[in-house]
Formats: C-alpha cells, structure tokens, sequence
C-alpha cells in the first residue's frame, strides 16, 4: 500500500494497493479505524440479543447509538460500492430503530441482509490485512448472525373443532414384526447457520451439525478438521458408534433465512460432508463417503425461504467406537465467487 504520486489537478484517493495513479484497487481502512471497527462488533455482539430479549427504550438507545458510530466510521472511509450499500443497510436500520414502534421481525430481516454486505465488505478489504485478522472479523460475523434471534410470526386463527367420531371396533393383534437392524440419527442446526465461500478456498468456512445446535465459522478448505483447534467453547458435534455398522444413506436439507445474490455463470450448492475419525485418530476427522449437493443449486437472486434438499445412498464402514461428524458448506460450479449463505440446515443418516 502506498500513497499515489500523482500531480497538477488530479485529484487521487489518498489510500491504494497497486494500480496506476488515480486507479485505486482497494481502499484499506487504517488500524485505528480496523480497532474501532472490532470494538462496535464486540458492542453488536451483546447488544443486539439483549435489545430482542427486552426491546425497552434503554435498550434501543444502546443500540441506536451503535449504528450511529459504525455509520460515522463508515463515513470517514473513502467510498466503495461494498461501503455504501453497508452504509444504507445501516441507516436503514437505525430508521427502523427510531420509529415509534419498532417491528422487530423487520429489524432481524435488515439485520440479516447488514450481514450478508458485512460479509462482502470484509471480503472487499481482505488484502488489507493478515488472514488472522480476516479469520477475527469472519467469527464475530458468525457470532452476530448466531445470537440474532428470528421472532415468531403472528399467531393463526384457531380453526373450528370437528365432530367427534363413532368409536370403532378393535382390530385383531398383528403378528410381530421383524426385528429392525438399523437405526436413523438426525441432525438440525437449531438457529440459522452462515456459510462463507472464498477465492481462497482454505478461507471458505462451513458449519459442524450437532442434535439442535450448530458451529460456524469452520474451515472446510484444509482437508481434515481437527476439533482441538476450532477454539470454540462448544466444539464436539460428533456422535460415537457404539457397534460397528454401515452408514446406508444420507439426506439433507436448507432454508435460506437471508436473501444473497449469485453472480452469472456461477450456481451455489449446498453440500452436506458426513467426516469419521478413528479411535486412533481422536479429534482428527477426514471426509468418508460421497458428499451431498442439495437440490436445486442457488443462482441469481436467492431470496429468503428458497430451500435445498437431497437424499444419497452411502456405503461407509464404522468401527465400534469410530465418531461421525457432519459439515454443512458451499460448493460453486462455474466461476469462482466470493457470497455468504445463511439458512437452517437438518439432515439425517441411516445406520445399520
């Protein structure tokens, strides 16, 4: 990064990373503003949650004067297509915050979709910093769309009660049936996880699936992931075979919660990753079996509610005592691209 030398009457960006005079490729914030940046997230981080727990007026000043200070940090940054549509998510927000009688199901949308640009804001500025800093800045996103809590829609109308019918007659006992030699785990993310892909596929992150609950933020690029090292305090999502057994097959499915736009000539799939580690191997999982791309792919304008789903056969060996994890991600087909998916996931195996 270096300041341009340019001369006479050419007024130039005062911050670039190569290019030419007066072409400025990416505008990089200074380390004070990247320290306050961190700051306001960590201050979202708390605020938020506890404004959708007690939405009082001590509440929404904390987090009105919140969006001010990120705006007025934006606004001191040099303008970028990434910047100034965050800066109208945010004056948006603060509009929705300021009205008399804030709907909160229509904050957690615009929440949502100031998620979704935060996400194309950091990747517009990557080259600005270290990876670890990237990799901070991508957990505190992971951790304000995990604790941004959906409200409940409006109750329906109650529907009118039926006749009761006549009681019928006792069937005769059935014979008794096989016994079964399988058994179905099943897996849901509880809240809405967010999936990341990058150029730089090490970067891309995805979610482990647990029984109700979910972590994101997990690099899925390297090949194997190593649970002693997420540095989440909640990080084992692995279920432990208590027999050895086959897992037959594999179904999934994915709610988008945050409207995302797909570049042309790229679709998105997202793919379920079942992961095994041996008793040998301890924390250290790998991919086993066939990863699963759910139905349809995602292009263009992917709007809130579009869902994903798929079933695949398996025929993957376990060991008594072998843990089984599974990962939700991104893969892309066609051209590279940079997005941010955030949905409910839930999916299941067969073992037997």
């Amino acid at each position: 990064m270096k300041h341009n030398d340019c001369s006479d009457n050419n007024h130039c960006d005062s911050i670039i990373i190569t290019g030419g005079c007066c072409e400025p490729k990416v505008v990089c914030p200074s380390n004070s503003q990247l320290n306050e940046l961190i700051s306001l997230l960590n201050a979202l981080i708390i605020a938020i949650p506890t404004f959708f727990a007690t939405p009082n007026a001590a509440n929404k000043l904390i987090l009105i004067n919140l969006f001010n200070q990120l705006l007025d940090l934006l606004n001191l940054l040099l303008p970028t297509t990434e910047g100034d549509y965050l800066k109208q998510l945010v004056q948006s927000i603060l509009n929705e915050l300021q009205s008399p009688n804030t709907d909160l199901g229509q904050l957690a949308v615009l929440l949502q979709q100031f998620y979704s640009a935060l996400a194309d804001f950091f990747f517009s500025i990557q080259t600005c910093f270290a990876p670890s800093t990237l990799r901070l800045l991508f957990n505190l996103l992971t951790q304000l769309i995990s604790l941004t809590p959906i409200p409940p829609g409006a109750t329906g109308a109650t529907g009118a009660t039926g006749a009761t019918g006549a009681t019928g007659a006792t069937g005769a006992t059935g014979a008794t049936g096989a016994t079964g030699t399988g058994a179905i785990v099943p897996y849901a993310s509880g809240l809405p996880v967010a999936l990341v892909t990058a150029l730089d596929e090490t970067l891309s992150t995805g979610a482990l699936l647990g029984f109700g609950n979910s972590l994101p933020g997990v690099l899925v690029g390297l090949g194997s992931i190593d649970l002693d090292v997420i540095g989440s305090p909640i990080q084992d999502f692995a279920f432990v075979a208590p027999r050895a057994g086959t897992i037959t097959s594999l179904a999934g499915f994915f709610s988008v919660t945050a409207g995302v736009t797909i570049p042309l000539l790229s679709t998105a799939f997202i793919q379920m990753q079942l992961y095994r580690s041996t008793l040998a191997a301890g924390n250290v999982f790998t991919p086993v079996g066939t990863p699963l791309l759910l139905s349809p792919g995602f292009t263009s304008l992917t709007i809130i509610g579009a869902v994903a789903n798929g079933i695949i056969p398996q025929t993957i060996s376990v060991a008594a005592q072998d843990k089984i994890l599974l990962v939700v991600s991104i893969n892309t087909v066609g051209i590279d691209l940079v997005t941010a998916f955030t949905g409910f996931a839930s999916a299941g195996i067969t073992f037997e």
